[in-house]
């Protein structure tokens, strides 16, 4: 038995040689960075240190910057996982990052461009990943032809913003785009890869079984599954467009509720007993919850997005953001407890509790609900990034495995 020396591993081919950092560890920070950025100016101007109304950058930094940050980062590292394809370039890094961090930074100073930004960052991401797709055997999973699906919604709502933006459409239409962002894009993000991730991460009884539809294999019958749901987020979408936004809540919930009741088993407790676990089986039925009362009480489907925007999107994308830092970092599992600490979790759940309830009984007094729940929101987010930053900088230095000889 002899052991492995770094001189003698052989190189890697040029197309999956690692010449650049895992884009985790550039994108994830950014992310965090646009939530600050839009979560702050709540705090500033409820203490009247600012007379701007932050309502329009917040919701655009929060669903946009945030979740871009994330996105890109997550799919950047997963892509060979996902597609049996080569690792992400230095020059797609650099290209990702360039375009997530524009947008972060022209939104939050609030001047023009940043719209062309996000249409570039996720045409540029969509043509990274693309590339890579091969059908047959190695094709990746059927999932994605929701990933494929959200990224064209998203395409949508950034050319609206970029018009907008430009004037040649009227001001109004930028908060339609924004919502064909947040209302198309990310639930077909979130369903798709959820039905992947959520369900293995949490240890649930037949993970990849799609229950009473499919099998894991049975590529067709997932298919179809799988296009149902993207039909009804891309109908749901245009409903909201042509304003009939209770028929499009009603079929937004019923992508939701099947997909997170069928594809990811809510109705299962998980079997890993782990912080993780609980995370994603909470930010799971924060979807459920907040689309279905958004569908059953229209009149307040705003308060009732925030519960699958806050509870939902960000706690989801944090629990995950946590598995790929401790995973692709090589660090114990254990140490997810750190990311996902009782602070993290519980200011989110109170985040989306306060947003969603407060302007309902206490309107007179929402801007500085408004105010609590950022501030919440902002204690969460840098509690998580406190705990990830050592380890998203540093990769654990792993024992020499002995090899036979």
């Amino acid at each position: 038995m002899e052991w492995v020396r770094k001189d003698e591993v052989k190189p890697q081919p040029p197309a999956t040689r690692r010449d650049s950092p895992d884009p985790y560890r550039v994108l994830f920070p950014i992310g965090i960075a646009a939530a600050l950025a839009g979560l702050v100016p709540w705090l500033l101007f409820t203490l009247g240190w600012t007379s701007t109304w932050p309502g329009p950058a917040h919701a655009a930094l929060l669903t946009q910057g945030f979740e871009l940050g994330f996105i890109t980062g997550f799919l950047l590292t997963a892509m060979p996982a996902f597609t049996h394809g080569p690792r992400c370039t230095r020059f797609e890094l650099v290209l990702v990052t360039l375009g997530v961090g524009s947008f972060v930074v022209l939104r939050t100073l609030d001047v023009p461009g940043a719209a062309i930004a996000y249409l570039v960052t996720l045409l540029a991401l969509a043509i990274i990943v693309g590339r890579r797709v091969r059908p047959g055997a190695a094709a990746p999973p059927e999932e994605f032809l929701l990933v494929g699906t959200g990224l064209a919604m998203g395409f949508a709502g950034a050319l609206v913003l970029v018009l907008a933006e430009a004037d040649l459409m009227p001001s109004t239409a930028a908060r339609l785009g924004v919502r064909c962002i947040s209302l198309g894009l990310l639930p077909a993000l979130v369903l798709g890869l959820g039905g992947l991730l959520v369900p293995t991460f949490a240890g649930v009884k037949d993970p990849l079984t799609i229950f009473g539809i499919a099998r894991p294999g049975e590529r067709p019958r997932r298919r179809v599954f799988v296009v149902a749901v993207a039909l009804l987020l891309v109908v749901a979408v245009n409903l909201e467009f042509a304003g009939l936004t209770s028929l499009a809540g009603g079929l937004r919930a019923v992508a939701v509720l099947a997909s997170t009741q069928l594809a990811w088993k809510l109705w299962r407790r998980p079997r890993t007993m782990d912080r993780l676990s609980w995370a994603l089986w909470a930010a799971g039925w924060c979807l459920v919850v907040g689309f279905t009362a958004a569908a059953l009480v229209p009149e307040h489907r705003v308060e009732a997005w925030h519960i699958a925007f806050i509870g939902g999107y960000a706690l989801l994308t944090l629990a995950i953001g946590s598995r790929v830092v401790i995973s692709h970092g090589g660090y114990a599992r254990v140490e997810e407890r750190s990311l996902l600490s009782p602070v993290a979790i519980g200011a989110l759940l109170l985040a989306a509790l306060v947003r969603s309830l407060a302007p309902v009984f206490d309107p007179g007094h929402a801007t500085a609900q408004h105010a609590l729940a950022a501030a919440l929101g902002t204690l969460a987010f840098a509690s998580w990034l406190l705990a990830a930053w050592p380890r998203v900088r540093r990769t654990k230095r792993r024992m020499l495995m002995p090899t036979k000889g």
